[in-house]
């Protein structure tokens, strides 16, 4: 399993993710401005935040357990399982969203106590699905049901607003894609829910009860400083610094996509003690998880001052975006060593770094958002991403021989600072001030890149390597 077709695949649906994400968010941030924005983006991490602690890791265990499940019966006794053991947290979770309205409307500047419970019952569902698709090793199907919700998220929130229903659209928006992703995989699903045992419990549990852990300490990573900017600075704040955000989170869709699809198959290998092919997709998953990451470090440095402004019309946020995308070396590195780590069922290991972490980052981002606010947030999150994964790390070399393959990460470093040669050069003569040059230095700066990268042999072979035609898909 290296850079296979599952991967391309869910890549391929996260790219068009992203694509939507960004210009939706684009048209949202001119209309409204970045306090509305930042309401929505409370909304959202409010309900994000929630979702993990009603799930406490279930749909990891789902994707485990089901992958490795014999039968069609095993297979829907998990499932059967899953569905239990996500009601309770629901319930308490709900109702507590519904005792402290009061409180929850007022962090959010919005009453949404009634969205938030339904948004979560919705969400839950919808993660589920995805699991059980994953786990049926249907990644590319998993893939194109994310983009589904997606771009009816945005169809609707985008008509919603230009209809003039503000902000309150965009959560709408975001409920309707949460319907229509349980609507339509819900009849997907080949795994129906069959009665559990206290086996079935144990046996989910044994998992969650580690990944639970993990999906906390991705809030650390991803929401917490969201969180943290909404209580202690500015919705203004949280408008910037999402956006932010959601520029650099494109440049992990290449790990995220590999990292998906390696856990699976490494927990296959490893039970035919197939060591030798877990080590070569490793070292092939750390370089492909970088191919975007490198080139958006060197563009971002470059061309952050200017996206923040032209696109977004905000003020700052330029160094807040390199910031951000830099640390995304690190948080790439820690999801694919993450991924092998529960693949090999060292799942406690992961555990107990994220627990740690998510420590640490909470700390981290209390300190240094109170002084240094929106910097504060991302110096905060590069920091605990890059323990986590060293931690990581040096753990999975006591199990397989992780090795880089450092002329290929040598090759695309060189490739980022020719391709940033040419695009400083580039915007000496056309400042980007406006959204068409912004545009045409970026995709000089994309071709010049894509072109240098294709001239390694490696590199080359296997993306030709994943073009239809080449190989089977997976379904």
């Amino acid at each position: 399993m290296s850079l296979d077709r599952s991967s391309v695949a869910l890549y391929a649906s996260r790219i068009f993710i992203s694509l939507a994400g960004f210009l939706s968010t684009v048209y949202f941030a001119r209309e409204l401005g970045a306090s509305g924005l930042g309401v929505y983006f409370t909304f959202e991490t409010v309900v994000i935040v929630l979702g993990v602690f009603t799930r406490i890791g279930i749909d990891n265990a789902v994707i485990k357990r089901l992958s490795g499940a014999d039968t069609d019966y095993q297979r829907g006794v998990y499932l059967g399982g899953a569905l239990v053991l996500v009601v309770a947290p629901f319930v308490v979770l709900s109702t507590g969203v519904l005792l402290f309205a009061t409180q929850l409307n007022t962090l959010v500047e919005l009453a949404v106590a009634p969205l938030v419970a339904l948004t979560l019952a919705l969400g839950t569902g919808r993660e589920l699905l995805i699991a059980v698709l994953r786990g049926e090793r249907r990644v590319a199907t998993s893939g194109l049901l994310e983009l589904l919700g997606e771009l009816v998220r945005v169809g609707a929130s985008v008509a919603l607003v230009f209809d003039g229903y503000g902000v309150v659209g965009l959560i709408y928006g975001y409920v309707i894609g949460q319907v229509a992703a349980v609507v339509v995989g819900t009849p997907l699903l080949r795994t129906r829910p069959r009665r559990p045992n206290w086996g079935t419990f144990r046996s989910l549990f044994d998992f969650s009860k580690y990944t639970a852990g993990m999906q906390v300490s991705f809030l650390a990573y991803s929401w917490m400083d969201t969180l943290l900017l909404a209580i202690l600075v500015s919705k203004s704040a949280v408008g910037v610094y999402e956006a932010a955000w959601r520029v650099s989170a494109v440049t992990m869709l290449a790990g995220q996509a590999i990292g998906t699809s390696l856990a699976p198959a490494v927990s296959d290998w490893m039970s035919s003690d197939a060591v030798e092919r877990v080590e070569h997709a490793v070292s092939e998953a750390m370089t492909y998880a970088l191919v975007l990451v490198v080139p958006a470090v060197v563009g971002a440095a470059l061309l952050g001052d200017a996206a923040m402004s032209v696109l977004y019309q905000f003020e700052t946020g330029g160094l807040v975006l390199t910031i951000l995308v830099a640390g995304k070396v690190l948080q790439a590195t820690k999801d694919i060593v993450q991924s092998t780590l529960l693949g090999t069922e060292n799942q406690r290991v992961a555990f107990w770094v994220n627990v740690v972490t998510l420590v640490a980052n909470f700390v981290l981002n209390l300190v240094l958002i109170t002084y240094f606010q929106l910097l504060g947030a991302a110096v905060a999150t590069v920091l605990t991403a890059g323990t986590a994964a060293l931690a990581q790390l040096w753990y999975l070399r006591r199990i397989v021989d992780v090795r880089f393959d450092w002329t290929a990460l040598g090759w695309q470093v060189a490739a980022a600072l020719l391709m940033g040669t040419v695009v400083y050069g580039l915007s000496s003569q056309f400042p980007p001030t406006t959204v068409p040059r912004l545009i045409g230095l970026v995709s000089v700066g994309a071709a010049v890149y894509g072109l240098v990268v294709l001239g390694h042999d490696g590199m080359r072979e296997r993306f030709l390597g994943v073009l239809p035609g080449e190989q089977s898909a997976n379904a």
